[in-house]
C-alpha cells in the first residue's frame, strides 16, 4: 500500500495493490474521488483530485514525491536496504543528492528507478522465452 501525493497534478493517491495491476472498472463516489477495480471488483486504487482544495498544505507536504527522503526512510517504505539504495546513488542509477552526510532522493526519483527495472526484468525474460523457444 502506498500513499502519494502530486503537486503538478494536485492529486492524492492511494495504491492498494500492485501498481502495474490494470482497472477493470472505476467509480466516483463523489466529484473528483475516483475509485478504480480490479477484474474481481476489488479496490485497487483511491485517487482524489484537487487535493490542495480539500486537505491543508502541511498534510499533503509529507506524501510529496518530489520532496527530498533521506534514503534509510526511503528504503523503509519500500522495502530495500538503505546501503543498496545508497549504492545506486553513488553510481548515478537512482537520482539523489547528498545532504550534509546522508544521501536523500525523490519517491519519484525511486519509482523511476523501480519502474525502469521491471521493464528491464521483463525484456529480459522475454528474451530468454525466444532464445528458449528456437
Amino acid at each position: 500500500m502506498r500513499l502519494t501525493y502530486d503537486p503538478e497534478a494536485d492529486s492524492l493517491l492511494l495504491t492498494l495493490a500492485d501498481p502495474d495491476e490494470q482497472a477493470e472498472s472505476w467509480a466516483e463516489p463523489a466529484e473528483g474521488v475516483i475509485l478504480d477495480f480490479d477484474a474481481h471488483h476489488s479496490p485497487i486504487s483511491l485517487e482524489i483530485q484537487n487535493a490542495s482544495r480539500r486537505y491543508p498544505k502541511s498534510a499533503l507536504s509529507s506524501v510529496n514525491i518530489q520532496q527530498p527522503i533521506a534514503l534509510a526512510q526511503l528504503a523503509n517504505e519500500y522495502g530495500l536496504t538503505e546501503a543498496h539504495l545508497r549504492k545506486l546513488a553513488v553510481n548515478g542509477r537512482l537520482q539523489a543528492s547528498k545532504i550534509g552526510r546522508n544521501w536523500a532522493a525523490t519517491r519519484a526519483a525511486l519509482e523511476d528507478y523501480l519502474d525502469s527495472r521491471k521493464y528491464n526484468a521483463k525484456e529480459v525474460s522475454e528474451t530468454r522465452e525466444l532464445v528458449n523457444a528456437t
